[in-house]
């Protein structure tokens, strides 16, 4: 079996705060590398310490009935209607989720919780993981984590199993019932009830119920504690799983039958159940969707089914997609022969696999072709010295070998201009809001080759018309001013009205989170200034990072 990752179970109740507390595990989502919100979150956990909640309170105000307590940011998820809303949680309420879950009393009944949630033949995989180091790129310890744990383990497991029934929840997070903590605390339903009331579960609820709008359904998303608690919930879950089998054993053992062998991965709300009995699995499935509905949970009828073939379903569609069909990369490159065919094959596969992470490793290796052809490693190599503006192509946008000369900037790259190549690449970005910035970063490398500066300031200009005026998506603002930034400083303007975009342009804007609720002596310094890295933005270049 993979080895696991080391989970944040292992850590003691300063250590679990000090995870929380970090800035790369209060947003889940990626943004530019300047910006950080270590100083905020310190400057939050040192004003508050251990004061109580209520405490921090302005008289009858409270966080529930006022709006923009969260900075709310629209992510449209295939350029039309579909939208998504991603949180900037209110670093407040934040910390007073995580001072709950940590402190040292509490954080031991938790990890003796989830003690009594491990059951046999059932695995989670989801509680969050600890990066050894600077992780090489956004949530690598956690994306490595779910390759062993879900994918590999799931490939071992075909050695012992024949089918594999495989399901998820539809709108997870959204749809957890905030009662369903108190149950979860006093294990309601199990064998090993209390009864017991828990302050912690009243609490969760509280600041829960706070970070929404009053809203008392659902839990945020885009931090690792909204992970973590969530956990609590799936948890619960799988001991009521756990003890319903049990039961259905003791019906089959009553008709003379032995229950088979099963085994159970779960990667929060994704299911793989393993068995070699097809109709044993079937009750086990229809176990499965009794629990979750007792739980206010659907299973996602488009995504559930039974597999006979597990090595090929136990990996995700769009990856497979990526094996099978894209380019052969070898030492004499790639099979296409020009980028624009490239970026198109690209453009079609996210139309059916859209927002996949294969969208993002291809255009990492596109990128990678662009910048090895832009800036030659090796100057002996003929193609390496090519003189862009020199280069001719037949119809076919094939390149026509020319004499080496000085280097020019390549308004022509194999297959297309750079402004023909741009469009594709906001094409993708727009129908792929989540893989926007690496789209944007392939555009912007692009044009950071070019030498006219009419013809940069031109396509800039033109992407960011194209992709601004996507409805419903201020995410595109973070990375497009990433991009637009040195060109914005030069002209001493910054179109973007996105409160995060301001502070990167050096405006006076209104606090990012309404904080009326709070006394105000606990407000007034908050560093918004120390959000935007000012060395690292300093040193930002045309191409995004």
């Amino acid at each position: 079996m993979s080895k696991a990752a080391k989970n944040i179970l292992t850590l003691n109740y300063d250590e679990a705060m000090d995870f929380f507390m970090k800035s790369e595990q209060y947003h889940g989502f990626e943004l530019p590398e300047y910006y950080t919100f270590d100083e905020v979150l310190k400057y939050v956990r040192e004003k508050c310490g251990t004061i109580p909640h209520e405490e921090c309170l302005q008289e009858d105000v409270s966080p529930d009935s006022l709006s923009d307590v969260n900075l709310d940011i629209l992510l449209n998820k295939d350029g039309r209607y579909a939208v998504r809303p991603i949180i900037l949680a209110n670093p407040f309420l934040y910390y007073f989720l995580v001072r709950e879950v940590c402190c040292e009393s509490n954080w031991q009944v938790i990890k003796d919780l989830f003690e009594k949630f491990n059951a046999p033949h059932i695995t989670s995989c989801a509680i969050p993981v600890i990066p050894n180091e600077k992780e090489p790129f956004h949530k690598a310890t956690t994306i490595n984590n779910w390759w062993n744990s879900m994918e590999q383990r799931s490939i071992e497991l075909s050695l012992e199993y024949r089918y594999m029934f495989v399901t998820d929840i539809t709108n997870c997070y959204g749809s957890v019932n905030p009662q369903t903590f108190d149950w979860a605390f006093t294990l309601k339903d199990t064998t090993i009830a209390t009864g017991i009331q828990s302050p912690i579960a009243q609490n969760i609820q509280k600041f829960l119920r706070a970070l929404q709008q009053g809203r008392n359904i659902g839990i945020p998303q885009g931090s690792a504690i909204f992970d973590f608690v969530g956990e609590i919930i799936l948890g619960y879950s799988d001991l009521l799983l756990h003890e319903s089998l049990q039961a259905k054993a003791k019906e089959y053992e009553g008709q003379g039958k032995t229950f088979p062998d099963y085994e159970i991965i779960r990667y929060r709300d994704d299911y793989r159940i393993f068995c070699s009995n097809r109709e044993a699995l079937e009750d086990i499935s229809y176990i499965l969707q009794q629990v979750l509905e007792r739980l206010n949970f659907r299973m996602n009828s488009q995504k559930t089914k039974i597999s006979d073939s597990i090595v090929t379903d136990a990996v995700k569609s769009d990856k497979l997609a990526y094996i099978y069909n894209t380019p052969i990369f070898n030492k004499k490159g790639v099979d296409f022969d020009s980028y624009e065919k490239h970026l198109l094959f690209i453009l079609m596969f996210a139309r059916q696999y859209s927002d996949s992470g294969s969208i993002k490793t291809m255009l990492s290796d596109i990128d990678k072709r662009l910048e090895e052809w832009i800036h030659p490693q090796d100057e002996k190599k003929e193609t390496d010295s090519i003189l862009w503006g020199d280069v001719d192509l037949n119809d076919d946008g094939r390149l026509i070998k020319t004499d080496r000369k000085k280097a020019q900037e390549p308004y022509y790259i194999p297959g297309g201009s750079v402004r023909a190549l741009s469009a594709v690449c906001t094409q993708i970005a727009l129908e792929n809001v989540g893989c926007s910035h690496y789209a944007l970063r392939i555009i912007s490398r692009m044009i950071d080759s070019l030498k006219d500066m009419d013809e940069k300031r031109s396509i800039i200009d033109l992407v960011y018309q194209k992709l601004c005026n996507q409805p419903n998506s201020s995410y595109n603002q973070l990375w497009l001013q990433n991009m637009t930034y040195t060109q914005d400083k030069k002209q001493g303007t910054s179109p973007y009205t996105l409160r995060l975009c301001q502070l990167v342009a050096g405006k006076a804007v209104e606090p990012l989170w309404n904080n009326d609720w709070l006394k105000a002596e606990l407000t007034t310094n908050i560093p918004y200034e120390s959000i935007v890295d000012g060395e690292i933005l300093n040193n930002t270049l045309l191409i995004l990072t």
